[in-house]
């Protein structure tokens, strides 16, 4: 079936870009053929081998089938062109209603300030995850927590986090057990995997960047 899509549509397109071409092949075959069979048994060679032992009905009758194959070969090849169209549209149609109900059912998160405790800024941050949405997320864990400055690791906690679930509308509260922070342009980053109420899972990266003057990093969340 593809590869006769394939065909259809290549011989299609081939048809588009040579209309008159076309035009003139089809008036030729259908009307100039038989004028041509009509004289050529209306001339009289003299030669005897060159006289034929059929009727002019015989070969038009003969052609006919011919047109009549080629016409079927044509039409089965746009009708195999048109059934890929067809095949290909109701693909773009699942997979949008797919992406549309994939985004009706999925959590999202919002990340809140909560503050820290600290002989220093940032220390022990605490945050809260927020599900803003109407869906559940389950088995939640935090993971891979580090801190860098300039690319360079400063801190690493090897200790997931994890909770039962986020309910709709509902919230978690995170507190790290990272050391003080007092320069500026350090990340706070760390990964997020939940499951859906359709057990699927989904996984997110939460960053932020910590400066002095706001004393905490602005935490911000995405999917990855």
């Amino acid at each position: 079936m593809r590869n006769g899509g394939k065909e259809g549509k290549i011989m299609f397109d081939w048809i588009k870009k040579h209309k008159i071409f076309v035009f003139i092949i089809a008036i030729t075959v259908t009307l100039g053929v038989p004028v041509i069979i009509h004289i050529v048994f209306k001339i009289d060679s003299g030669i005897s081998f060159l006289e034929a032992e059929w009727e002019a009905g015989d070969v038009l009758a003969y052609y006919g089938s011919i047109l009549s194959f080629i016409g079927t070969v044509v039409l089965g090849a746009l009708a195999l062109y048109q059934n890929k169209l067809i095949k290909e549209e109701s693909e773009k149609r699942a997979d949008i209603k797919d992406k549309m109900e994939y985004e009706i059912n999925i959590p999202r998160f919002r990340i809140d300030e909560k503050g820290y405790f600290s002989r220093g800024d940032a220390e022990n941050l605490r945050f809260v995850i927020n599900n803003f949405s109407g869906n559940p997320a389950r088995y939640i864990k935090i993971y891979d927590i580090k801190i860098t400055l300039d690319n360079k690791l400063i801190y690493e906690d090897n200790n997931d986090i994890n909770h039962d679930n986020i309910n709709p509308r509902e919230s978690i509260e995170i507190q790290l057990q990272n050391p003080a922070i007092k320069t500026d342009g350090c990340i706070f980053s760390m990964k997020m995997q939940c499951y859906d109420k359709f057990s699927r899972q989904h996984n997110y990266e939460i960053n932020g960047e910590y400066t002095k003057e706001k004393h905490y990093p602005q935490l911000g969340i995405k999917e990855v």
